[in-house]
C-alpha cells in the first residue's frame, strides 16, 4: 500500500494543492492517476487498485475512490481538505507540503533577522520577509530552492559574506574566506547575482570588492602620470599600456596634451586605432570598470570625450552605462542615422535593453538610433570592425 500512496503523494506534491495549498478537496481523475503512476495495465494495475481500496478503508474517509453511480467504475480519487494531506504523508513517512512550506517560510524569517551592513539592512530584511511570504503561498522563491535547505543556508551565508566583504580581493581568495572553498563563489554566482541586485541594486561582485583579476585600464596616446615627485610620460610609447587601478591613487595626477579622448568598445579595433593614432587619447572599455572610471575622472574637465562602439543594443547600452557612471558628456561616434538594408529582428533581451535606453538620458543621435533599432531591427554589420579606420579618424572633430 505504501508504494501506491507514494505515487499519489508525488503527484499531489506537484499539483497546485501541494505547491500552494487550496480551499477545497484535492481530486484527480482515476485513470489519469494510474497513467501518471505508470500502473495503468496488467498485474501492476490490479495490485494498485487493491492497495487503493485498502488505503481508502484505512483512511476513515480522508481518501475516497469515487465511483460512477450506475456502473460503479472508479471515476476519481478524492483527498479530503480537512486532514487528507496530513494523513497521506504520514503514511509514507514524510512531512506534508503545508508543513514544509511553513518550515521554509520560518527559515526565511530567521534569515531576515541576520545582521548585515547598516546601509543594506532594511532591504535585506524586506527581501527575506517577501521570500517568507512567497514560500508560504507556494510561488517562486528564486534564487533559493524549496527542496534544498542546506544549499539555501550556504547561499545565505555567501550573500552575508559578500555584503560584509572588505576588498578589493580576487574572487578565489574571497571565495575561500567566505565559503571555505576557492571555487564555490563562482559556482554560486548565477544565483548570487540576482540576490545582490534585489538587495542592493547591483549584481556585480566587483562592486563589493571581489574581482576576477586585478582591475586595470588599457590606453594609448598622450598621457602623463605624476605620483609624488615622479613623472611617467606614456606619450612616446608605441603600443597600448595597461595600468593597474592601484597606481591611480588619490595623490596621483594625470595630464594630457590631447584635445580628444576616444573610448573604444572592441579590443581589435582599439589596437588598429592605436597603430595609426594621430594624437588622440584612446581608452579601451566595454562596460566601464572602476579603473576606467577612475582614469576618466582624473582627466581634464574640458577634454572632448567620444565613444566608438558597436551599433547593436548592447553597444548603445555600453555608452549609456559609461555616461552614467562617469558623469561625463561622452558623445557617440559614427552612429548610423538611417536604417540599414540588411537587418535581423531584435531578441527579447535586446528589446528590454532598448526600452531601458529610451528612459535614459541620451544624446539626440543615440536616441534616434535606439528608435530605429526598435522599429527596424539590428543591422547585420553592426560591429565596429566593419568601419574602416580612416573613417573613424575622419569622423572625430578638429582632427
Amino acid at each position: 500500500m505504501k508504494q501506491i500512496l507514494q505515487a499519489l503523494a508525488a503527484i499531489y506534491r506537484e499539483s497546485a494543492h501541494g505547491r500552494k495549498g487550496a480551499a477545497r478537496d484535492y481530486t484527480i481523475d482515476y485513470e489519469k492517476f494510474l497513467r501518471a503512476a505508470d500502473i495503468a495495465d496488467g498485474d501492476d494495475r490490479e495490485i494498485a487498485e487493491r492497495e487503493l481500496r485498502a488505503a481508502e478503508t484505512k483512511s476513515n474517509g480522508l481518501l475516497c475512490v469515487e465511483r460512477h453511480k450506475r456502473s460503479a467504475l472508479p471515476e476519481r480519487l478524492r483527498l479530503s481538505l480537512d486532514g487528507g494531506e496530513r494523513w497521506l504523508f504520514q503514511q509514507i513517512g514524510e512531512a506534508p507540503p503545508t508543513e514544509r512550506r511553513a518550515v521554509l517560510s520560518e527559515a526565511f524569517r530567521e534569515m531576515a533577522a541576520r545582521t548585515v551592513p547598516q546601509r543594506w539592512q532594511s532591504a535585506w530584511s524586506g527581501w527575506f520577509i517577501q521570500l517568507s511570504e512567497s514560500a508560504l503561498s507556494g510561488v517562486s522563491i528564486q534564487p533559493f530552492r524549496r527542496d534544498d535547505p542546506a544549499g539555501n543556508l550556504v547561499l545565505t551565508e555567501t550573500l552575508t559574506g559578500i555584503l560584509r566583504w572588505q576588498g578589493p580581493s580576487l574572487i578565489r581568495y574571497a571565495s575561500t574566506a567566505i565559503c571555505g572553498n576557492s571555487k564555490l563563489l563562482q559556482q554560486l554566482e548565477p544565483r548570487v547575482r540576482p540576490a545582490l541586485a534585489a538587495i542592493t541594486g547591483s549584481e556585480a561582485l566587483e562592486d563589493f570588492g571581489i574581482l576576477r583579476k586585478p582591475r586595470s585600464v588599457t590606453f594609448h596616446g598622450p598621457l602623463r602620470l605624476r605620483i609624488v615627485d615622479t613623472d611617467t610620460d606614456f606619450t612616446m610609447f608605441p603600443g597600448p599600456v595597461s595600468l593597474s587601478e592601484t597606481n591611480l591613487t588619490p595623490d596621483s595626477r594625470l595630464s594630457t596634451t590631447a584635445s580628444i579622448c576616444l573610448t573604444v568598445e572592441n579590443e581589435d579595433t582599439f589596437h588598429e586605432l592605436a597603430a595609426t593614432n594621430p594624437g588622440v587619447l584612446l581608452i579601451l572599455t566595454s562596460y566601464a570598470g572602476s579603473a576606467v572610471r577612475r582614469l576618466i575622472a582624473a582627466l581634464p574637465a574640458d577634454l572632448d570625450l567620444h565613444h566608438f562602439g558597436d551599433g547593436d543594443p548592447a553597444g548603445s547600452d555600453i555608452l549609456r552605462d559609461l555616461r552614467e557612471k562617469t558623469g561625463r558628456e561622452i558623445q557617440p561616434l559614427l552612429i548610423p542615422t538611417q536604417p540599414a538594408t540588411r537587418r535581423r529582428p531584435i531578441a527579447d533581451s535586446e528589446h528590454a535593453t532598448l526600452q531601458r535606453l529610451l528612459h535614459a538620458e541620451l544624446p539626440a543621435s543615440l536616441r534616434t538610433h535606439v528608435e530605429i533599432l526598435l522599429e527596424h531591427g539590428v543591422p547585420q554589420d553592426f560591429e565596429q570592425e566593419s568601419i574602416p579606420i580612416p573613417e573613424v579618424w575622419a569622423a572625430l572633430p578638429l582632427l
